[in-house]
């Protein structure tokens, strides 16, 4: 890591935050790369003209957003990307960008409406008896991305005449969340996961950035209203190399 200029301090903005920004574009830059290892906290201090203390709290944060890893005695180290997914109750994309303090993104790829009857995923939908029975689906398709990093792949299924509208919503930028409270569905909520994995399809390597010899996890999810009709079924694919999920229990 070399030729790093001292910041320009925004005021009102911890300064220890400022610099853990300034490392972590300087990494998805390509300036430093996984493996590489930084200048000690001595010569950090001196670079970004503050105390060993304010570098060692960037240290540690820029840790446990797993962007380092520090080795006691040897030094920090620039970690591999890979961003912890928690399959919590709320799945919320804005929600998960957020906790890596990076910009984040949902392209649209598609978006559609479909009749239930020519979906592939109908026999799996069936197995499920929380949703209403409605001839059509609101179809569509997002690339995630994390920084300049995708992240996922995402097939979402809307059921119910009402969020027919989220394909003109989503297509217009509207996040997943506000579009449906726009709709009248004020929360939802995860009722069930199912996660396997394969190796990605040629489609899936060329949007995920991605090898052919890189295996990708896919998350099946079904999402409920707060009285339990079901919402939205969709088919969430994730590079394994970048992303890893976890659950917690409550």
């Amino acid at each position: 890591m070399t030729d790093i200029s001292k910041v320009p301090y925004a005021p009102g903005i911890t300064v220890w935050k400022q610099i853990v920004d300034d490392i972590q574009q300087r990494m998805d830059r390509g300036e430093v790369r996984p493996g590489e290892k930084l200048p000690s906290e001595g010569a950090l201090a001196s670079t970004y003209g503050v105390n060993r203390h304010t570098i060692r709290r960037a240290l540690q944060e820029l840790a446990a957003i797993g962007r380092l890893q520090i080795a006691h005695g040897r030094g920090s180290f620039v970690a591999s990307t890979v961003f912890d997914y928690q399959l919590e109750e709320r799945p919320r994309f804005s929600e998960w960008i957020k906790k890596y303090n990076r910009p984040g993104s949902s392209e649209v790829l598609d978006a559609a409406i479909i009749p239930l009857q020519d979906l592939p995923e109908l026999p799996r939908i069936l197995r499920y008896e929380v949703f209403p029975d409605y001839p059509n689906v609101a179809m569509v398709e997002t690339l995630g991305k994390l920084g300049e990093h995708p992240v996922s792949i995402a097939r979402h299924l809307f059921f119910g005449e009402r969020l027919l509208a989220l394909v003109d919503d989503l297509q217009q930028g509207l996040g997943i969340t506000v579009s449906l409270k726009k709709r009248g569905v004020s929360d939802y909520t995860r009722l069930r996961s199912s996660v396997s994995a394969e190796l990605p399809q040629a489609r899936e390597r060329r949007l995920l950035a991605i090898d052919k010899s890189d295996p990708v996890f896919i998350c099946e999810n079904v999402n409920i209203d707060p009285e339990g009709v079901g919402i939205e079924f969709s088919t969430v694919i994730y590079p394994a190399s970048r992303v890893r999920l976890v659950y917690e229990p409550g």
